[in-house]
């Protein structure tokens, strides 16, 4: 693993260095205070505009974040953490009136995460000259449409790639180009930093009337660092209902590269309300007029999230563009998640050749049933031998009061309660493999409200750490909440520090959700 990390880092170095090594200046290239230095030499322009919401409003820092169908557009490898099939589609209104529409969808399976991708620009009327006058118009607009995948070689390490077609029109002249993408992304190091980095647009050049201009190819290194507990709450957003408020952000930076053009730092911050409510902003730096502030929010609402992202497009301020004539730019984009893995297994089909016995095949079923049932009470009867409350909140939800009790002012899980959590693992392996599990802490009255509420987080952190490192289930399945000194909450109302009862004050709650997929 220490081997893999130094070699990427090498990559994260080297990737934008041998780009600036090999870059040149185009014969006429524009010059002016914050106009595109590399204007008119890509092709394919397309494969380097700013596409999802969330991309804009962070600044395009896109390279260490997945999670997000959008992904396939900057980062493939990011297409591995979502763990659940996805359809996402944007629109926007851009610069100089031109429009950009975008569509992504994901197929996680138990091998790999699948994504597909496209996109459409229009540029546009395009005035056509002869001899200096103008005598017509014609379309200009271009396509491009995605795929590939991504998958987990191991737990800090994720791969991904896509192969792309893009297709750009001049009136009634088509040239089309194609090429791939590569990533590596590096997630929850030391459960906070994120590291990802690649290339993108490395394709066939597209020849127009004799000039032949390649996509717009660029190398990046990128990071995303959560600045509070690592929760991943906006894949897994809480509504309020009773739950606590719970604050999240997160810091994405980006250096990019790209072929014959000035380097682009990129930054961004992302925070959300309980993973509901999300607000975001970003900065692009470099001598071009994507230079700027963007800002964006959303709300994200059980399996569906709606976003929106601003850019105000000024050059840069440049006094031969002083009186804006480019405008804003406007991005919406909706995203709806559902299913997961073990929806996208292939089913084969049943050829069947004799009559159907239904009363065999109804006792089989009664006879599995019970079979499993009865496996499982050994297991169910020792959880309560250790005093353990199991309640059923609602047919598919149950609640799991453990004994895992705290020393006073202490987030430390203490190795005589590792065996009754070792059976609360075997509990959700069995029988909530893909339930969404919330581990809530508790601490006793002694102390300030603010201080307990964050001790209660931690513990519940330390129980999630023991059941990812120690019982080896996803760390992702367990979403945590710290409700601190709550008075309703209390097992024994007022016992503090060595009080009679103030040991059962100090504990942790497991709330399963076989209604919720992780």
């Amino acid at each position: 693993m220490s081997r893999l990390l130094r070699a990427f880092a090498l990559l994260l170095v080297a990737a934008p260095a041998a780009l600036a090594q090999t870059a040149t200046t185009p014969d006429n290239p524009v010059t002016f205070s914050g106009g595109d230095r590399d204007n008119g030499i890509h092709s394919a322009t397309l494969m380097n505009m700013g596409i999802s919401p969330r991309a804009v409003a962070l600044g395009e820092a896109m390279g260490a974040l997945g999670g997000d169908p959008s992904s396939i557009f900057y980062n493939a490898a990011g297409l591995s953490q979502v763990k659940l099939n996805s359809v996402f589609v944007t629109g926007s209104q851009r610069f100089g009136g031109t429009q950009l529409a975008g569509f992504a969808a994901t197929f996680p399976t138990t091998f790999a995460t699948f994504g597909i991708g496209a996109r459409a620009f229009n540029a546009g009327a395009i005035d056509q000259t002869e001899n200096n006058n103008i005598v017509g118009s014609c379309r200009a607009y271009q396509l491009a449409l995605e795929g590939g995948g991504a998958l987990e070689l191991q737990k800090h390490v994720s791969v991904g790639g896509s192969l792309f077609y893009s297709q750009e029109t001049l009136c009634s002249d088509s040239r089309g180009s194609i090429g791939v993408n590569s990533g590596i992304m590096l997630p929850d190091i030391f459960g906070r930093l994120t590291l990802g980095g690649g290339i993108r647009n490395f394709g066939t050049k597209v020849i127009f009337d004799q000039q032949g201009f390649r996509p717009p190819f660029l190398g990046y290194a990128a990071f995303a660092l959560d600045l509070f507990k690592h929760r991943n709450l906006i894949q897994t957003p809480m509504l309020f209902r009773g739950e606590a408020i719970i604050l999240d952000a997160k810091i994405v930076g980006q250096l990019e590269q790209p072929e014959r053009s000035e380097l682009f730092p990129k930054f961004g911050i992302e925070s959300t309300v309980n993973g509901v409510i999300i607000l975001r902003a970003g900065y692009q730096g470099g001598e071009d007029n994507r230079k700027g502030i963007s800002v964006g929010a959303g709300i994200n609402v059980g399996q569906f999230r709606l976003e929106y992202g601003y850019r105000d497009r000024k050059n840069a301020n440049a006094p031969f563009f002083s009186f804006d004539p480019i405008g804003d730019e406007h991005h919406v984009g909706a995203t709806l998640f559902w299913g997961g893995p073990e929806t996208n297994v292939p089913v084969s089909p049943v050829i069947v050749t004799q009559p159907i016995d239904t009363a065999a095949l109804n006792q089989a079923v009664r006879d599995a049933v019970a079979s499993q049932l009865a496996a499982l009470r050994p297991l169910l009867d020792s959880l309560r031998t250790h005093d353990v409350e199991i309640h059923s909140d609602a047919e598919m939800i149950a609640r799991y009061v453990v004994p895992v009790h705290f020393g006073f002012d202490s987030a430390v899980v203490r190795d005589t309660d590792l065996v009754v959590l070792g059976q609360i693992a075997q509990v959700i392996k069995q029988v909530y493999p893909n339930a969404l599990v919330t581990i809530e802490g508790f601490a006793d009255p002694a102390g300030s409200a603010d201080y307990n509420l964050k001790l209660s987080r931690r513990r519940a952190d330390a129980v999630r750490a023991v059941m990812a490192d120690r019982f080896g289930l996803p760390e992702r399945q367990f979403k945590t909440v710290g409700y601190g000194e709550q008075t309703q909450r209390q097992v024994n109302p007022g016992a503090r520090k060595d009080d009679p009862g103030a040991l059962s004050n100090r504990r942790v709650v497991f709330t399963i959700d076989a209604t919720r997929r992780y």
